[in-house]
């Protein structure tokens, strides 16, 4: 059947309405699964980073935050902070070590809200690791 003169143009108009929804769905997943990579990045760098303090905690010139991120190349390029208190560790204490990012927006179109709205972005992160000094 052939359409008829009054249905031309009607496909533009449907994609005109989806694609901006369809395309805000697709961000919106691509930037929920960097933020969930970046999540465990910091916890797994955090523990790594608690491991080598507990384990290392007598030796001389501890170098926690570089174990840290050595444990989660794919933080290289963030502004990550790791903090520790592995120079108070001891028998029987706990060494806690946290890593902390504020996460900018991968693609920016979630960086301003919508209709006045703030937006999602900037995320604060953090990974939190703690484990017995000595091992």
């Amino acid at each position: 059947m052939k359409p008829t003169r009054k249905e031309r143009g009607a496909v533009a108009v449907e994609m005109a309405l989806l694609l901006p929804l369809l395309l805000l769905i697709l961000t919106g997943t691509i930037e929920f699964g960097r933020v969930l990579n970046v999540q465990i990045s910091m916890t797994q760098a955090a523990r790594e980073g608690a491991r080598y303090a507990a384990i290392h905690y007598k030796e001389a010139g501890l170098d926690v935050s570089g174990a840290s991120l050595a444990a989660a190349p794919s933080l290289s390029g963030l502004p990550v902070t790791v903090t520790s208190n592995a120079s108070s560790c001891g028998t029987d204490r706990n060494v806690t070590v946290t890593t902390t990012v504020s996460l900018r927006s991968l693609t920016g179109f979630l960086d301003a809200g919508f209709f006045g709205a703030p937006g999602i972005f900037p995320i604060n992160l953090n990974g939190v690791g703690v484990m017995r000094c000595g091992g």
